[in-house]
């Protein structure tokens, strides 16, 4: 019977596998292909041949084959690069002022009694579950008569809204978990901005890279608000600049690049701070 579910655990595992990284790969195949080969019925598995003429292509960049012949840069690599440009910018100043706002947020909620608590701590939780785009209408309004639609600045702002409550509401029940060091921390003469900056963030570095690595992807990944509030600007992003490009008719290839340059500044952030996501699962904070 044991024997029985690992083996269907097992098929659900590789097919779950299977059903994430089947898109990954197949339009990380397509960025390596020549046109000719994309071109082809049935498609190739795999490149036979690969080439990376279409990421030099997508930053404006001509490419020369093997055989001579030349790849010429995409007409859309301007938007391309101005786009991650302005998310990275977004998400890497989304991400610090999330941390800075969030960490002592999440530590006055999760170790500290005060009045209406309850009440704040289901007002963070509504915010997490109101959907973003009921509030695009207003704060489209607003940004119209603040004059911040079409910056970068009003990006960051809206989307530190959803960053904000989402990950401080993650960080309190981590906090909760840690052992009561306060009162040591007292004895020691620590105030509570020394104890919270000495030891409860080394205590916590597990649970504030995993937030680090949350809040940059949603500031990644934001699309919502950027289509509507900085789209076809100058703060346009990444995803946009993209969804703008397939009614451009680009070169597939072309196209798959941009898409595998989406996944590289995560993929990046992830594995720099994956030692301690890791240790989110491993070590038990109470000890």
């Amino acid at each position: 019977m044991r024997r029985s579910i690992s083996i269907w655990s097992t098929l659900a595992l590789a097919v779950a596998i299977l059903w994430t990284l089947l898109p990954i790969y197949w339009f990380l195949k397509i960025s390596l292909l020549t046109p000719d080969e994309i071109a082809r019925f049935p498609p190739p598995l795999y490149p036979v041949d690969p080439t990376p003429a279409a990421f030099f292509n997508i930053f404006g960049f001509d490419f020369e084959l093997a055989d001579g012949a030349v790849r010429r840069a995409s007409g859309q690599a301007g938007q391309i690069i101005q786009g991650l440009v302005n998310s990275l910018v977004v998400s890497v100043v989304v991400t610090a002022v999330t941390l800075v706002v969030v960490v002592p947020l999440a530590y006055v909620f999760a170790r500290l009694d005060f009045r209406f608590k309850n009440a704040l701590l289901i007002t963070i939780l509504l915010s997490v579950a109101l959907p973003p785009v009921s509030t695009l209408i207003p704060f489209y309004a607003l940004y119209i008569q603040l004059g911040l639609a079409g910056t970068r600045l009003g990006l960051i702002i809206v989307t530190l809204t959803i960053t904000i409550p989402f990950v401080t509401w993650m960080l309190i029940g981590y906090f909760r978990n840690l052992p009561p060091v306060e009162r040591l921390a007292r004895v020691d003469g620590y105030s509570r901005l020394e104890t919270l900056i000495h030891i409860i963030v080394p205590l916590s570095r597990s649970g504030i890279a995993v937030a680090a690595v949350i809040a940059f992807l949603f500031a990644w990944n934001e699309y919502t608000y950027a289509l509507v509030l900085v789209n076809g600007t100058p703060a346009n992003t990444l995803p946009t600049a993209i969804s703008g490009f397939l009614f451009q008719h680009p070169e597939p290839s072309h196209l798959a690049a941009s898409l595998a340059l989406t996944i590289l500044p995560p993929a990046l952030v992830a594995f720099f701070l994956q030692r301690h996501v890791a240790e989110m699962n491993l070590v038990d904070p109470v000890r």
